[in-house]
């Protein structure tokens, strides 16, 4: 799916922005991006994801249990990013709190009995109230729900779900396990760190620092930090990334992780 020069330009930043929340699938490959276009992973194209099964003595998933996370040494993104990603899934609900140079706002999501989220945006262009539930996006720019088709005639119903589409890479962890392996070396902190992510409660994490900058779908990350805690449930991610000649920042904070949501469609 390639949007056109109609999309906001605050859309065009969720994608470059990356993100780290629930999910049903890994996403497929995109084609590369161009200077006047953006290639978006499609959340319609992903399959479904193998669910999590958490271990009797740790509660972690099974994606986690060969995974060493040495103190001060490095882990494989291949190795890193399918682990979170399924503790995630595992954990199946939570808060996803966005604040960044293009972006910010909350969001709830949960994974079963199928994928569903619900938020509320402070974008670039102005506020964007969303909802993914039963396969259908909604999106509300301030004129009302519309219903979100990029395959529909109508222009309304198909900027709604292309604009969708490209905020729904902030909101489907689906997107985790692809994105943290694009990195090939995570660097881990030699402590544990105290953190308070927007909207949670201080918890103990640990830290990986990618040690490089690389790519995500041909979009350069100049760096990506994520933290997790003991049961590898992602707690905060703070990323820069420059997109169509300048730089933006974002920083990622889960809370209420495995806690009642309440997901409606908008309107």
């Amino acid at each position: 799916m390639r949007p056109t020069a109609g999309i906001p330009a605050a859309a065009l930043t969720a994608v470059a922005l990356l993100a780290l929340a629930g999910c049903t699938g890994t996403a497929e490959p995109a084609p590369a991006a161009s200077d006047t276009t953006v290639a978006s992973p499609s959340p319609t194209q992903t399959g479904a994801a193998p669910t999590p099964t958490a271990t009797a003595a740790d509660d972690v998933p099974v994606e986690c249990e060969s995974l060493t996370v040495p103190p001060g040494g490095t882990v494989s993104g291949e190795d890193l990013g399918p682990c979170l990603q399924a503790a995630l899934v595992l954990a199946d609900t939570g808060t996803l709190t966005l604040s960044g140079d293009e972006l910010g706002g909350t969001v709830q999501y949960r994974h079963r009995p199928d994928f569903a989220f619900s938020g509320e945006l402070e974008t670039g262009d102005g506020a964007v109230a969303m909802s993914f539930v039963d396969g259908v996006m909604m999106l509300d720019s301030g004129d009302g729900p519309v219903v979100g088709d990029p395959e529909s005639d109508d222009p309304d119903e198909q900027l709604a779900g292309v604009t969708g589409e490209l905020y729904r890479v902030f909101s489907d962890p689906g997107f985790i396990a692809d994105f943290i392996a694009a990195g090939e070396t995570w660097e881990i902190g030699s402590e544990t760190e105290e953190l308070s992510p927007a909207g949670g409660d201080a918890v103990t994490a640990v830290r990986a620092r990618s040690t490089a900058p690389f790519s995500w779908y041909d979009i350069p990350i100049d760096s990506y930090t994520v933290f997790f805690a003991e049961d590898f449930t992602p707690v905060s991610a703070s990323s820069t990334t420059g997109f169509l000649g300048h730089t933006s920042s974002i920083t990622q904070d889960f809370s209420g992780v495995g806690e009642p949501v309440s997901i409606e469609p908008i309107g």
